[in-house]
């Protein structure tokens, strides 16, 4: 009987005491309601054919990421992206080339057979961290193909590297910074895409 009551008293206290309750928290790109409104306004009879954005790396994760002053990483534990980065990264930039470039329709690349003189983009991410120095940190290239009697054809290829400095402390400020920096690279890929289309 003793036994038993030691034992109940130390499942008891076992279940009575609680552990650390650690509080995991997600990230996402604001939108803002006009985007919707825009996405209507497509009035090109040709596509703008978009490939998934491919993410390379330690960046490959939903874990956000810091590159540390020693250069090391650190792999955040309780701060995610809400989805896989690369359809964060995808459809931000669906998003903003509908707004800017309006005399194609943009879609994902594989819903529609490309057609003469049509688009295709491309692009690779490298590096997607948080770094002590230049805040948001967003390396990688892009590339954009034009399709012909020939097949697809090499345009133009960039490499890029964006860092927008933080605005406040924090992971909110870094998905902010890392949303301004997307941003940045989207008007200048939907600039090179009307160049090439004039």
């Amino acid at each position: 009987m003793r036994n038993l009551t030691i034992i109940l008293v130390l499942l008891t206290l076992t279940a009575c005491s609680s552990g650390q309750n650690i509080q995991l928290k997600y990230y996402d790109f604001a939108y803002q309601q006009e985007d919707r409104s825009k996405t209507s306004e497509q009035t090109g009879t040709k596509y703008l054919h978009i490939n998934q954005v491919k993410i390379q790396g330690v960046a490959d994760q939903q874990p956000l990421i810091q590159i540390l002053r020693d250069n090391s990483v650190n792999i955040t534990n309780y701060h995610f992206w809400s989805q896989h980065p690369k359809y964060t990264f995808t459809d931000s930039m669906a998003r903003g080339l509908v707004k800017k470039v309006s005399n194609y329709k943009v879609i994902p690349a594989g819903k529609t057979a490309p057609q003469d003189g049509e688009f295709m983009l491309q692009v690779t991410v490298t590096k997607l961290a948080g770094h002590y120095e230049f805040g948001s940190l967003i390396e990688g290239q892009w590339f954009i193909y034009q399709f012909n009697a020939q097949g697809k054809q090499l345009l133009s290829s960039e490499f890029f590297s964006i860092s927008t400095p933080l605005k406040d402390s924090g992971f909110d400020a870094l998905i902010k910074a890392h949303q301004t920096g997307w941003e940045k690279l989207t008007d200048k890929i939907s600039d090179v895409i009307l160049a090439k289309s004039i």
